[in-house]
């Protein structure tokens, strides 16, 4: 098989794998939302649609700051065996697939279900007497401007922090992965036994 034969495959498989991951974080933030915001009250409807706003914010930076991030510093590093800076180097390494996911996939996905938790906060406000057109267009507003203007400051700060944005995400990474380990270090003692 060609190099560009293998590439294409590569390149075919990666777009089923972030479809169908797309998929299934909108169904399961799409349930577990409805779930939540539907048989909660005002308030909590109202924080759980700012807690959307902030993830869709959150993995933008980082998504941006990955793709900004310098691998040389990582490299030094890892080479140091600096915590999180292997993990950081894996991610900068895979800067489009990790963009990809976190700007695009989960900005998207949260984009959508923050409108749909938007509309339930509506409904509240029209019960609560606002007109349902002043209502919807207040929560659109403030749903647009908040994660526009959050997205837009937050490419700045990924930008000019980019190292210690992947770093900390890296370190994030190295502790769930050695929290991993001990589990299957067991698993294996076990079954050796």
């Amino acid at each position: 098989m060609s190099k560009k034969e293998k590439a294409r495959q590569s390149k075919q498989k990666w777009i089923l794998t972030v479809v169908c991951l797309s998929f299934g974080l909108s169904v399961v933030m799409s349930f577990v939302t409805s779930l939540f915001v539907e048989s909660a009250g005002l308030l909590v409807a109202l924080l759980s649609l700012i807690a959307l706003v902030m993830i869709g914010i959150i993995t933008d930076v980082i998504g941006t700051a990955v793709t900004s991030a310098d691998e040389q510093p990582f490299i030094a590093m890892a080479s140091k065996r600096i915590l999180g800076a292997k993990q950081a180097l894996q991610l900068i390494r895979k800067a489009e697939r990790v963009s990809s996911i976190l700007n695009d996939v989960v900005g998207d996905i949260v984009g959508i279900i923050s409108g749909s938790a938007g509309s339930v906060i509506a409904v509240y406000l029209v019960s609560l007497g606002l007109k349902s057109a002043i209502a919807s267009m207040l929560i659109t507003a403030f749903t647009s401007a908040f994660m526009i203007g959050g997205k837009a400051y937050g490419k700045g700060l990924a930008i000019a922090n980019s190292d210690r944005i992947v770093l900390t995400v890296g370190r994030v990474m190295a502790v769930f992965e050695k929290k991993g380990k001990p589990k299957q270090k067991k698993k294996m003692r076990k079954e050796a036994l």
